[in-house]
């Protein structure tokens, strides 16, 4: 029988381009090839060694018809001409560099109640599942998006703060029968969940200034952002333990 293994994946391209720019004070003109390997731009010459420049030492890039303007640390740049296969491949970089890292790793609250259930129906199971929904919802919509600007639209930071304020409300009516006493449980959670809601204003914060930034900043901007929506996450994770403390009552 025939062996049943995955096909592999298609070589990435290697374009020729002419590189024009400067890089830690060396001016650069000459033909070369470029490509994408293993998280790095791969730059070879024809009598000199290759560069590899890792998708995370670019702090921009400007993609156009047959060009594109790579912005590098310390303010050096790159521009690199070509035909018509150097549009897609400077695309694939772009994406390469803006793929959403995990943001669940290391989470300990997250996926277990930390608490024994009782049952299916265990009223602190489903406050787990509605505490962390939100932030789960908006991960899953952002998986394998590519573009900065629609990756901060659907994981942004002032809608996700609207709705974990929501989810509070929720659970002090589910878990409270009186007014008086939902209001009360709403406000101590929102005590414990404050580090929370903090995290999410600067994750707003930052992705406004990503939604403004230049070409020759956007993936600096970008990484601020994912930074902060690392810690978005942690801190959701955290204060769910607070949090389902005092639902426990």
């Amino acid at each position: 029988m025939a062996d049943s293994a995955l096909p592999s994946a298609p070589p990435l391209p290697t374009v020729p381009v002419h590189v024009h720019g400067i890089v830690r004070g060396r001016d650069i003109d000459a033909p070369g090839q470029v490509s994408l390997d293993d998280g790095a731009l791969l730059l070879q010459w024809p009598a000199a060694a290759a560069w590899r420049l890792a998708l995370d030492g670019l702090e921009g890039i400007a993609v156009h018809p047959q060009r594109c303007t790579l912005y590098l640390r310390d303010h050096d740049v790159l521009e690199l001409t070509g035909g018509d296969d150097l549009r897609p491949l400077a695309l694939s970089v772009l994406a390469a560099a803006c793929r959403i890292p995990e943001l669940t790793r290391g989470l300990r609250a997250f996926g277990l109640t930390r608490v024994p259930a009782t049952g299916p129906d265990d009223p602190l199971a489903a406050a787990h599942d509605a505490w962390f929904a939100p932030l789960l919802d908006a991960r899953r919509a952002v998986q394998g998006v590519s573009d900065p600007l629609r990756q901060v639209s659907l994981l942004d930071g002032a809608v996700l703060s609207t709705r974990m304020q929501q989810v509070l409300t929720d659970l002090s009516r589910t878990l409270a029968s009186q007014p008086a006493e939902q209001r009360a449980l709403e406000a101590v959670m929102e005590d414990e969940a404050a580090p929370l809601f903090e995290a999410l204003a600067r994750m707003a914060v930052a992705g406004e200034a990503l939604r403004g930034s230049a070409m020759d900043s956007q993936l600096a901007e970008w990484r601020r952002w994912v930074e902060q929506a690392r810690q978005v996450f942690a801190a959701a994770d955290e204060a769910w333990e607070e949090v389902s403390i005092v639902l426990r009552g």
